[in-house]
């Protein structure tokens, strides 16, 4: 069965999780990459190994799994690590993807992508939806759910694609813009708008 792939993606704190509550509410296959990308990095595994390889015990808990705040530090310590890091990472990503993918078996999923832009993965995808909203909003929620101070919001915001970036999207793959700047309840029905057209496919 051919799959048709759709990435979701957007920047931090600006919604993509309600969308996919709403996308699975009507019965649409999620696969999330952040999870897929913990699961790589799971004790004995090869990904593990090679980021303890060239970056010793220090990204280690005592239990032996992956401490992700040290990794994090390393990765933000240069541009080097952060290939390293990548190139370790990222292919095992992909591949997993394509396996979870496979064996799901169904007409269409929606594969959640934080990094879609910033890693060029366009090309593995048929279709885009971007949860977009303005900077203001961003800031604001970021703020808020993560209780942490403006300086380093801001720092999140802009270790990000921006949001321009991201809504050239539409120049590569047909792509969907939610819009959500506006009450949660608008943004649930325009995701479940979103949900039926891509059903209807």
């Amino acid at each position: 069965m051919k799959t048709l792939k759709i990435a979701l993606t957007g920047g931090i704190a600006c919604g993509k999780s309600s969308v996919i509550q709403i996308f699975k509410k009507n019965a649409i296959a999620i696969i999330d990459l952040d999870v897929i990308a913990r699961e790589v990095v799971e004790p004995n595994t090869q990904a593990l190994s090679e980021l303890v390889a060239h970056f010793g015990n220090g990204i280690l808990n005592d239990d032996q799994s992956l401490d992700r705040e040290a990794l994090r530090q390393v990765l933000f310590e240069n541009n080097a690590n952060q290939k390293i890091i990548e190139e370790i990472l990222h292919p095992k990503i992909l591949e997993k993807m394509q396996m979870d993918i496979e064996k799901l078996n169904v007409p269409l999923v929606v594969v959640e992508v934080p990094l879609l832009v910033e890693q060029n993965l366009s090309n593995l995808f048929d279709r885009a939806i971007v949860v977009d909203c303005d900077e203001q909003n961003q800031l604001k929620r970021l703020l808020k759910r993560e209780n942490i101070d403006e300086k380093l919001a801001k720092t999140m915001i802009s270790a990000q694609a921006s949001r321009k970036q991201r809504l050239a999207l539409s120049k590569k793959l047909p792509t969907d813009i939610l819009e959500n700047n506006s009450q949660i309840f608008e943004m649930e029905q325009k995701a479940q708008d979103l949900a039926q057209k891509l059903l209807n496919l």
